[in-house]
């Protein structure tokens, strides 16, 4: 019953992450931010830093900054979006003893391939809790705006709505995606 609850909650993320793009609701686009090396990126670029806003999310227990001209995208609790990208954060569910490492392969190898066909998975902590983040491969559906995910175990499970998650997922376009993980803070008391 829990891997069939698990593969639920997978699907129904995966369904809603798919389905925002192809509505046309949100146009894709690039960004010139750059990107910090503290996660295992080289500094690519050297343009004047963007203005941000503080993103505080108390249901989710996360905090972190985010490009002053996103702006909640209409329809949806906890998307903001711009003409340069996008963030989107929801809880995600898996069976009690699985590992990060498991949440993350099967979240990157959904049927759908979101990620296109050949992602790459970097192993993360954030404040002492394992985490990963999934980066798309070139193949990747132009429809899923350059998505990429990150996704972090909680201490103890979190409820949102009459449902259990063990998981914070985040996922925004890839070129702000490392930049927002390097700013993320759990506001939640670590267990």
């Amino acid at each position: 019953m829990k891997n069939i609850v698990y593969r639920y909650s997978l699907l129904f993320t995966l369904g809603v992450l798919t389905f925002v793009p192809l509505t046309g609701i949100l146009s894709p686009g690039s960004s010139s931010s750059q990107l910090s090396p503290s996660v295992g990126q080289k500094q690519i670029s050297r343009k004047p830093a963007a203005s941000k806003k503080r993103y505080n999310n108390s249901t989710y227990g996360v905090t972190f900054s985010y490009p002053s001209n996103w702006q909640p995208t209409k329809g949806y609790k906890e998307r903001f979006s711009g003409a340069d990208g996008f963030f989107q954060v929801m809880g995600l569910s898996s069976p009690p003893r699985s590992t990060i490492q498991n949440v993350c392969k099967d979240t990157m190898n959904h049927k759908l391939k979101p990620y296109g066909t050949r992602p790459q998975v970097q192993r993360l902590q954030i404040q002492g809790r394992p985490a990963c983040l999934i980066l798309p491969s070139s193949d990747q559906n132009q429809t899923m705006e350059k998505m990429a995910t990150l996704i972090v175990r909680y201490p103890t499970p979190i409820r949102v709505n009459g449902a259990n998650y063990n998981h914070l997922m985040l996922s925004a376009d890839k070129e702000h995606i490392r930049q927002i993980v390097n700013g993320l803070r759990f506001t939640m008391p670590r267990q």
